[in-house]
């Protein structure tokens, strides 16, 4: 039996829209990896923390300098290695003569809380005076880690003792609780 030329052409026509399928596959996909990454970048957290201060306050302040929200997922706060309850805690920690009333104390709660971008909030705050003089000199010897995950459920944490982030889950051995 001979081929045709008609069958040869009809031969050549399949393969060349076989060809064109594969390359529409190829484009498709490497299409969806672009906007995937594009869909990643839309909504990428990054949380970072400050030490805040001026002649009449002080303390420590956290930013989403993300462009997608940061949803805290954990909390740790470490004063000289010791894994610290609660806020109070801490204050009693870092002034242990208690030289001041917590009423002068600002503070916010972060844990399970969702930082929209360009967000900042301070996680404790102090007038600056002779009585809170020990709390500021102390905050170096203060280590926070904060655990984060984005809307499309990446997670990192933020370790203050490195100042530095890690594409990685958090969970703190004892949550921090404002």
């Amino acid at each position: 039996m001979s081929s045709t030329r008609a069958d040869r052409l009809q031969s050549i026509g399949t393969l060349m829209a076989l060809v064109i399928s594969i390359i529409a596959m190829v484009t498709s996909i490497y299409e969806a990896g672009i906007m995937k990454s594009q869909q990643k970048s839309m909504v990428w957290p990054y949380l970072s923390l400050t030490q805040q201060s001026n002649n009449a306050h002080f303390g420590i302040q956290i930013t989403n300098k993300g462009t997608g929200p940061a949803i805290v997922t954990s909390v740790q706060v470490e004063y000289k290695g010791k894994t610290m309850n609660d806020i109070d805690e801490l204050m009693s920690s870092l002034n242990p003569e208690r030289t001041f009333g917590y009423d002068i104390l600002t503070n916010s709660t972060i844990g399970n809380y969702v930082f929209t971008a360009g967000e900042s909030m301070m996680l404790f705050g102090l007038p600056y005076n002779d009585q809170t003089r020990i709390v500021k000199h102390n905050i170096p010897n203060i280590r926070i880690r904060i655990g984060y995950k984005s809307v499309l459920d990446e997670y990192w944490y933020y370790d203050s003792k490195y100042d530095k982030h890690y594409k990685e889950e958090f969970k703190a051995k004892t949550e921090f609780k404002n």
